[in-house]
């Protein structure tokens, strides 16, 4: 690996909960996809060189979260003035807000902006004067934040829906930490009836959150919260605790739910758990497509792990499975 590789060196930190301490960390990440972890100090290295593809260019911001090896690491600042020089000239973010009559748009319009070129770094709906709108975080590996910025507006608001997008690149900055730092403005999560469908990270890498959406709401159900996770090794494993020991595909899912971003949804409704589980379809993917080919897991599964959606089983669990991710996560 040559050393003359383009570095961009982030200051994180990783919460560590056996030890109840939150621990700072060095992250250089290489144009080439390699990732190195080093102590903020630079004297000790953590974890030597290597290629890692699970982590690109656009997925690292200010108050952004990566998982490397099953441990989320929140990106706080950039650890040097060059870093931020080089990042925001190669690497370009965008911000919008999808409100009104857009929200039910939602997948046309994500769809859209992954078409232009940019990855969905971000996701988060909140409540603002009295109504739900959706916070979207863009990032481009193909132009600086500049004519991301440019690229972005004329990208979203050429498609004639309600939305507002920040003007300059420092509008990007503030929004984000508005809608997405610390301290940032609550999801819009509510306590009724509701079941959580789990957009799995295959279905975001492959480019398919806005079809998947808008397949969603094509189907009649309604969204009263939605928002984008980057989960740990610990969290999947107490989510998916149940299954320890009954499936033989366990840590098969466990692995796969911390190989990327999952964007979580309550949707609601009476008798929402029973009605949206069959809209999914079998989890057995291949029988799926045999016997339910326009349900969710049929059209976007691939196999028993990469199942497409994770949903509810039973209806006592929808409230709790929501709070866990809307109400408990989302804070920490």
């Amino acid at each position: 690996m040559s050393n003359s590789v383009e570095v961009y060196a982030f200051l994180c930190e990783y919460f560590d909960a056996n030890a109840a301490l939150v621990k700072k960390f060095r992250i250089n990440y290489f144009a080439d996809g390699t990732v190195e972890i080093l102590n903020p100090e630079r004297t000790k290295t953590i974890m030597k060189r290597i290629p890692y593809k699970e982590v690109s260019l656009g997925m690292l911001y200010i108050g952004g979260a990566i998982t490397i090896f099953s441990r989320q690491y929140h990106i706080v600042d950039y650890a040097d003035i060059g870093t931020r020089k080089r990042f925001e000239a190669k690497c370009g973010k965008a911000f919008g807000i999808i409100k009104g009559s857009a929200i039910g748009n939602v997948g046309e319009i994500l769809g859209t902006i992954r078409n232009a070129g940019f990855v969905i770094s971000d996701l988060k709906s909140v409540i603002l004067d009295g109504e739900m709108v959706i916070g979207v975080l863009a990032a481009s590996e193909i132009v600086g934040t500049e004519e991301a910025v440019s690229v972005f507006a004329e990208t979203v608001l050429g498609l004639g829906f309600e939305m507002y997008v920040s003007a300059t690149p420092e509008d990007v900055v503030k929004d984000c930490a508005d809608y997405f730092g610390q301290g940032s403005i609550p999801n819009s999560y509510s306590n009724e009836e509701c079941t959580l469908c789990l957009i799995k990270p295959h279905v975001i890498k492959e480019g398919n959150l806005g079809p998947i959406l808008k397949d969603i709401n094509d189907a009649g159900f309604k969204f009263n919260c939605l928002q984008m996770f980057y989960l740990d090794r610990e969290t999947s494993v107490e989510f998916y605790d149940v299954y320890r020991g009954v499936l033989p595909q366990y840590e098969e899912m466990v692995g796969h739910l911390i190989d990327g971003p999952v964007v979580a949804l309550q949707i609601v409704g009476k008798n929402i758990v029973e009605d949206f589980r069959e809209m999914c379809g079998p989890v057995n993917i291949e029988l799926a497509k045999t016997i339910r080919p326009k349900t969710f897991r049929a059209v976007y599964g691939t196999d028993f792990a990469k199942s497409a959606v994770h949903c509810t089983d039973l209806p006592e669990d929808g409230g709790l499975e929501c709070k866990y991710f809307f109400d408990i996560l989302s804070q920490i």
